[in-house]
């Protein structure tokens, strides 16, 4: 699996274990057997490989005891590494020959490389594989501009130019240049070097090459300052300590729009820049005395203007003490790591009048409150996963006034799995090949996609079934298969539910069906949908989940094509929404003409969003979107939304009209550790998985009414409190990687999906 460019086909089986009795079965004067002698001949040692290349496969084996082993004795594969991770790429297939051909568009990264498997068996069930790593050729790109120093795109991500990388040979590139303003001068492109379009493909060629975008300088970029001025409160007004002020502002631009408006005391800010009028922000005086309160308006090329200064006043008022205390975290120190054993929580709090005591808390839950200075409580981090933690503290007047909460947040160390109160089930299912997704039926069954193309049924008490639900002819190279599955709310009346899966019918692409299910077994396929042609290996998406208004949802992959997302007459790196019946809602925020597949758009701007989940009741959608080089995000789902790929990821490049992301993760850990967005959750590449637990489950508190989410890669459970500014917390840790879902089961168990088991999570008895 590479970063960013995620795989869920299942790792396939790089060995068989030897049966027990091998030993004592097979030839030989003394009966003793030898494993076979498999040998690969091609692809040859220090072959290289270019993308969009066929590899040719052969192999053969010999064995002591059986002589020249046929092709029924001898399994192959190929895999595609990156990093620590891969992607299938071939899966084991019987023989001792075949071809793999490597994709042009998809993981852009030169850290990638090739893997061909031979395993071959002799009669007596003895095993040896043997592997061929076949490295790729690589070359160096340069992208630059014409005068230097002016942003260019790679990939849909911005840099300034000059830019050198490494890439395979072969690999699609996707260049682009826009019209822009440096150094206070407008430059408009002209044309590139190798003469394509401002925004372009180009195939990484055979040898080192630089591409060179040429502006022409069109002369000072005149950029007319905004107005802005004060509104409200009057000149000379009056205020009381602790009492809200309302302060208003008009602002205008006369060549542009106005951006924001920041309203200060003096040189203070005062609350968030305002970005819609009317501009206005709630001031609350905690000093007595004459404050300047002045406005700064911001136009949308980067313009600044200041309002004239207006007087207020401020006394100490008549409603007695108003004014809260203040409160801080003197130990542990934020962003403190490999915490253990009984920790000394520690905090100060002043007040104008008194202190009446200070409350701490744990992930949201209550520690102590202690009313004598100096205040302290003690965690036992035993008693917690090993992992991300937030440690709180609210200070109390003896006026009833409280201050608000103030954290810090640290990393317990140790291998602790889970919380006091939860108990970890490992492979509560084994025996699953190849999982890409699974539901839930009101009876307790659950319904397991294999990428392959069957659907498998697993009982209540975890027995997997061994006839599949649906056998499905599918593409299932590299992402593509049997991806996605759900059942319809009324399944107990009507039986129905529906796949997502790439069928090779007329050309590749996925397709949405609904089929019919008796007791185990599914038929009367019903098309839905069916998608464009796929020109890439990745980026298919699939998750499909009911909202609380019964309208189907479906989350598509931008086909490896990044510009596919920002495109409304494209289907692809979007969330779609369909009536049950797979025609399209009326009320579908984009659509003009009724009939066309495009209509079915909610919401756009995504990359791969492999899962997504909706909140039982008040219909919350979060949407789990795989990053690229940098950022995991987690998005609140919005009728309309744009969530900005690729011209935005994660917390980077975030522009107007563009929703930023609930949390996010980067796959490079901050320096120092845990103080970037998302903490120590960083440097995990793929996020997966995710579901809200409900408020009244049986897990203990923290871990109700929030949202569990993990990582294709990290190994770990995240949990983010939604009732605490989005906090996040370890809930705890699996056995393996290669997670790819995750679900609140209907007995208020955690189940976690990896391609090979299911782990279950249960609240300890």
């Amino acid at each position: 699996m590479a970063i960013g460019s995620i795989s869920f086909r299942a790792a396939t089986l790089i060995g068989m274990t030897a049966l027990a009795l091998a030993a004592c079965s097979g030839g030989g004067d003394d009966g003793a057997n030898t494993p076979p002698q498999p040998v690969i001949t091609s692809p040859a040692e220090g072959a290289t490989y270019r993308a969009g290349e066929t590899l040719t496969f052969s192999g053969s084996a010999t064995d002591a005891q059986d002589g020249a082993l046929d092709g029924s004795h001898l399994v192959w594969w190929a895999d595609f590494h990156h990093d620590m991770h891969k992607h299938p790429s071939v899966p084991e297939t019987a023989g001792a020959s075949g071809t793999d051909t490597v994709p042009t568009r998809g993981e852009t990264s030169d850290n990638v490389w090739m893997r061909f498997h031979l395993r071959a068996t002799d009669s007596a069930g003895l095993t040896t594989e043997v592997t061929r790593d076949v490295m790729p050729q690589k070359v160096q790109l340069s992208l630059a501009s014409q005068p230097t120093g002016l942003s260019l795109t790679l990939d849909g991500q911005p840099f300034t130019a000059p830019r050198v990388v490494t890439g395979v040979v072969g690999i699609e590139r996707d260049v682009g240049a826009a019209n822009q303003v440096f150094n206070g001068r407008t430059y408009q492109f002209s044309h590139w070097s190798d003469g394509g379009a401002a925004t372009h493909t180009i195939a990484t060629p055979a040898n080192n090459t630089l591409y060179v975008a040429v502006f022409i300088d069109a002369g000072p970029a005149v950029n007319a300052a905004p107005a802005v001025a004060l509104s409200a409160p009057a000149n000379g007004s009056a205020g009381s300590v602790g009492v809200p002020i309302t302060l208003t502002a008009t602002a205008s631009d006369s060549d542009g729009s106005v951006a924001s408006v920041q309203f200060f005391d003096g040189t203070v800010p005062i609350g968030s820049a305002d970005t819609t009028p009317p501009y206005s922000v709630s001031w609350t005086p905690t000093t007595v005395g004459p404050h300047a309160l002045t406005a700064r308006a911001t136009d949308d090329r980067g313009g600044t203007a200041t309002s004239a200064a207006i007087s207020v006043t401020v006394s100490e008022g008549t409603g007695g003490d108003v004014l809260p205390p203040t409160v801080q975290i003197t130990a542990p120190a934020p962003f403190a790591d490999d915490l253990s054993g009984t920790l000394t929580v520690s905090a100060n709090a002043t007040d104008n009048v008194g202190v009446a005591s200070v409350e701490f808390q744990i992930d949201g839950m209550p520690l102590v409150s202690d009313n004598t200075s100096p205040y302290s409580a003690t965690v036992d981090t035993n008693l917690h996963a090993s992992g991300q933690h937030v440690l709180r503290v609210r200070a109390s007047d003896t006026a009833g006034n409280r201050s608000d909460w103030t954290s810090v947040t640290v990393r317990f160390g140790g291998t602790r799995p889970t919380p006091a109160g939860i108990t970890r089930q490992l492979n509560w299912v084994t025996g699953l090949l190849a999982s890409t997704a699974f539901t839930q039926l009101p009876d307790g069954r659950l319904l397991v996609s294999q990428q392959g193309g069957t659907l498998r049924v697993v009982q209540s008490d975890g027995t997997l079934l061994s006839e599949p639900m649906v056998t499905l002819t599918v593409d299932s190279f590299w992402e593509r298969g049997l991806i996605g599955v759900v059942a319809h709310p009324n399944f107990t009346s009507n039986g129905f539910i529906y796949l997502y899966y790439t069928t090779p019918q007329n050309g590749s692409h996925n397709r949405i069906s609904r089929f019919t299910v008796s007791g185990n077994t599914a038929g009367s396929e019903v098309v839905l949908a069916d998608l464009p042609p796929l020109t890439a290996a990745v980026h298919n998406s699939g998750a499909l989940h009911f909202g609380a208004d019964g309208k189907l949802y479906v989350s598509t992959g931008d086909n490896a094509l990044g510009i596919v997302a920002q495109d409304l007459n494209s289907p692809l790196g979007k969330i779609l929404r369909f009536n049950d019946d797979g025609s399209i809602p009326s009320d579908n925020p984009f659509c003009t003409t009724q009939g066309h597949l495009v209509c079915a758009v909610w919401a756009y701007g995504l990359r791969n969003p492999f899962t997504f989940a909706i909140q039982p009741g008040t219909g919350r959608m979060h949407i789990n979107d795989v990053g690229d080089a940098t950022w995991e995000e987690i998005n609140v789902g919005a009728r309309g939304a744009n969530f900005g790929w690729p011209g935005s990821e994660g917390p980077d490049h975030l522009g107007a009209g563009i929703t930023a992301p609930l949390f996010t993760y980067n796959h490079t850990a901050a320096s120092p550790v845990g103080t970037g967005p998302g903490g120590f959750f960083s440097g995990n590449v793929c996020v997966i998985g995710g579901d809200f637990y409900p408020s009244s489950g049986p897990f203990p508190a923290p871990w109700r009414g929030g949202y569990f989410f993990t990582d294709f890669v990290g190994g770990f459970i995240g949990f983010i409190d939604l009732q605490n500014d989005n906090a996040a917390y370890t809930f705890g840790s699996l056995s393996h990687g290669q997670t790819v879902g995750l679900m609140v089961a209907k007995d208020g168990s955690l189940l976690v999906l990896s391609q090979a088991l299911i782990d279950r999570f249960v609240a300890t008895p």
